[in-house]
């Protein structure tokens, strides 16, 4: 009976592990396909494209963004109260909600494009992304269903189609629009061409994702019709009293993920507004920054792609524990979802400050005007994973538990200590691109301590840093050392960097591990909490790492 319950327990981080293995994957197609996508685009058309998608992403987020994570904190806590009628009226109210919006922002976004970004050459790479935010939005309140009945494997799978959808149609795409024109259009017209196929990508991913949880939801409705029928025992809430909850829920964590992610947007701006200032050339300007979002960003934002899924998770259960009034419930999750994060976060961390050079190399060989940037970049910047996986889950943690004022409050702190640094360090000290990566760490810095103030006097919640830190830390540090050794060897010996980082790599997670059970930093509990996790309670036990 006990395991039973320990196992209902931790079934959120079951459908967090599945969403995060799924986002690994995404990030994983992600940084595969942007290998000959940069070799057809290169980073001057890296440089177009994000900076399009920076302001894309900030309509999306404003528009339609926390929807899942909204629709399925309302729809986990009616569910859990056996509402099922709200749960229907709530989820046809959001579709309403999301289309409308979605519509708008569209329209806006494509309208106001040439206002909305900095380079001229950036405006039609926007308004092909501005008809993808409709999509989107419709997409994510799809998404939010499911998560809200406590699955996260229809959004798994509908993110990894999507990708790949994204791959395909990007590479091709940009192929069609650069090649055949190579020697026709002068050389700057280039870029915008491979920028414009890189959206379609976007837009053609989102169209494959949302036919994917089309399909499911149609396989689910039987399942919701039943629990219709089965009605509630409190009276049901009327369409506007849902709307009104609708807006309440949403807008706090609109306003909250807007400030959280605008600062792409302001980064883009400035870099090409003080850059310009200084004499730098726009070719040199677009590749620096088309090096730092295409190569730096893309490599540190995988194992952040962690702990969104893992707050993806948690959230709805958190939001039902909150509404059962289970307080122990709601402190033990969200103990074990920072640990695990941090399991995954420190070592990452570590590894690509030691292997980041190296891996850039191995992906997307040598840029030819600024070879060991990206390198450089991963090797000092890498802390971003650390500090942005866990302001990420202490914020989802305040959104669960209602405090929805706190993320907002503190992003908006963040916000202005980062645009502040950023202008100073790029202005005053001619940082370029160091300029961001600093104050980006500093953004997230700001965001962890503000986040934490509040948990411990709200909740009470308290981390053992000794478990949580320190240990995954210690084992990291081990884990470094075997890296950076083993790659040297085995490069001096065989001259093939494709060979040091592959043996390193796997020297690296060995050590790791052995070093984590050694110090008893992971319990067995904890393991079989994630999915497939009895594997490696299983190949542990028989190397006698366990000490019972």
């Amino acid at each position: 009976m006990g395991d039973r319950k320990d196992n209902r327990r931790n079934n959120f981080l079951v459908q967090g592990g599945i969403l995060a293995i799924a986002g690994i994957i995404v990030r994983l197609i992600g940084m595969v396909y942007r290998i000959p996508l940069t070799h057809i685009i290169g980073d001057r058309g890296n440089s177009l494209y994000d900076s399009a998608y920076s302001v894309y992403s900030i309509i999306l987020i404003i528009s339609s963004y926390s929807l899942p994570v909204a629709v399925s904190k309302m729809l986990a806590a009616k569910n859990s109260r056996k509402e099922y009628l709200d749960a229907d009226r709530i989820f046809r109210c959001s579709l309403v909600y999301a289309a409308g919006v979605g519509l708008l922002a569209s329209v806006f976004c494509y309208v106001a494009a040439p206002v909305l970004v900095k380079t001229e050459a950036a405006v039609p790479v926007l308004r092909v992304l501005a008809p993808v935010i409709f999509f989107s939005s419709i997409l994510g309140t799809f998404r939010g269903l499911f998560q809200g009945q406590g699955t996260m494997v229809p959004t798994s799978f509908s993110q990894i189609i999507e990708q790949i959808f994204n791959a395909v149609v990007s590479v091709l795409a940009a192929w069609l629009l650069v090649r055949p024109f190579q020697e026709a259009d002068p050389e700057d017209l280039l870029p915008a061409r491979g920028a414009m196929g890189s959206t379609l990508g976007t837009g053609a991913g989102i169209l494959g994702g949302l036919g994917f949880v089309l399909f499911v939801y149609i396989l689910f409705l039987p399942q919701l019709r039943r629990r219709k029928r089965k009605g509630q025992r409190t009276p049901v809430e009327s369409y506007s009293s849902i709307y009104k909850m609708i807006l309440l829920t949403v807008t706090p964590m609109v306003l909250s993920a807007a400030l959280y992610n605008v600062s792409p947007f302001i980064d883009n701006y400035m870099i090409y507004a003080i850059m310009e200032k200084l004499n730098y050339p726009e070719p040199d300007i677009q590749t620096m920054h088309g090096i730092y979002t295409g190569k730096y960003l893309l490599m540190v934002n995988i194992p952040v792609a962690i702990a969104n899924a893992l707050s993806s998770a948690m959230l709805p259960n958190i939001a039902a524990a909150k509404s059962r009034g289970d307080a122990s419930g709601i402190l033990s999750k969200a103990q074990l979802t920072v640990k695990v994060t941090m399991l995954i976060a420190i070592p990452c961390t570590v590894g690509l400050a030691v292997l980041g050079g190296p891996l850039i190399q191995l992906i997307f060989g040598v840029s030819e005007n600024y070879p060991s940037l990206a390198g450089d970049l991963l090797l000092y910047g890498s802390s971003f994973v650390l500090f942005f996986a866990l302001s990420t889950v202490t914020n989802a943690i305040l959104q669960a538990t209602d405090l929805l004022k706190y993320p907002v409050i503190h992003s908006a702190v963040a916000l202005v200590v980062h645009t502040i640094l950023a202008f100073v360090l790029m202005n005053y000290f001619d940082l370029k691109v160091w300029g961001l990566v600093i104050s980006t760490i500093v953004f997230a810095v700001v965001l962890c301590v503000l986040n934490n103030l509040v948990l411990w006097q709200k909740l009470r919640f308290r981390m053992n840093w000794k478990q949580t830190f320190g240990i995954p830390l210690i084992a990291s540090v081990f884990m470094g050392v075997m890296c950076w050794g083993g790659y040297f060897v085995v490069q001096f010996i065989t001259k093939s960097n494709t060979w040091g980082f592959f043996v390193a790599f796997l020297l690296g997670v060995i050590t790791y591990f052995i070093a984590l059970f050694m110090f008893n930093g992971v319990t067995e509990e904890e393991l079989n909490s994630i999915p497939k996790g009895y594997l490696i309670v299983r190949l542990a036990k028989k190397l006698h790492l366990f000490y019972e």
